[in-house]
């Protein structure tokens, strides 16, 4: 069983990073009861209780080298597939509304780009969506090409099933894959020391607190979770979101 609740970090607010979990909470970040998104993640219960969020986050003392986002009520204040958004709706939504804080996103993403930080998202949603909305953001942003594409957008259907189910493991096949992907990261015994520093390097944010555990117990330390109530806003990054994911300066 999953623990009742994360740790909270010395100094860090609770509303962002404590969330109850009992096996009749919906905390699958669908904002709905589809069956499709909900998730069952092993979480095991013999991780150190010493091991609080922040000191996990941080304890690598790694640079970012990649930030892997949820998309739905993390990027967007909404859920997209729970509301059954089609890839034809997007181009008549309201930005400001569906995002959840557009112009630090959009800012956030472009910082990465030009530190040379690479970007991605992991969602179980469906991709044509989640590249409709990534390409009306950076509409006038992408320059030589695209901020957010099939490369760095992973969803269901690359994983064995279909786009707005979950994948068997949660977010962690995802977070390896892009790991494999985008850092060269290669998984295998004789390159267990590599992964480490591989996964070490990826920043997670995610409103789902079972995907966070599950990311942790397997080596993203700097995995924080996001309120599906709010998503990934200025406010919540300055409140403690950034330092949970080792990235705390790097807005400042």
């Amino acid at each position: 069983h999953a623990r009742a609740a994360l740790a909270v970090s010395r100094g860090a607010p609770s509303s962002w990073m404590s969330r109850d979990v009992s096996p009749s909470s919906s905390s699958s970040g669908s904002g709905s009861e589809d069956p499709s998104t909900s998730e069952t993640v092993s979480v095991d219960a013999s991780a150190p209780d010493h091991e609080t969020p922040h000191e996990i986050g941080t304890e690598n003392q790694q640079p970012v080298s990649l930030v892997v986002f949820d998309f739905d009520q993390t990027i967007l204040r909404i859920h997209s597939w729970g509301e059954r958004i089609a890839p034809g709706d997007v181009a008549s939504r309201d930005l400001e509304t569906d995002v959840a804080d557009l112009d630090f996103f959009k800012r956030f993403v472009l910082k990465l780009v030009n530190r040379n930080i690479k970007v991605a998202i992991a969602s179980f949603g469906q991709y044509e969506v989640i590249q409709k909305y990534m390409d009306r953001i950076f509409r006038d942003d992408d320059g030589d090409g695209q901020i957010f594409s099939r490369h760095n957008i992973t969803t269901p259907s690359q994983h064995g099933t279909d786009d707005g189910r979950c994948v068997v493991g949660g977010k962690v096949p995802m977070l390896d894959y892009l790991v494999e992907k985008m850092l060269g990261g290669i998984r295998g015994e004789s390159n267990q020391g590599r992964w480490r520093r591989c996964t070490a390097r990826v920043a997670f944010a995610d409103d789902d607190e079972r995907n966070i555990l599950g990311a942790r117990k397997a080596g993203y330390g700097n995995s924080a979770l996001v309120d599906p109530k709010k998503g990934f806003t200025e406010t919540v990054w300055h409140e403690g979101l950034g330092k949970a994911l080792g990235m705390g300066e790097f807005m400042s």
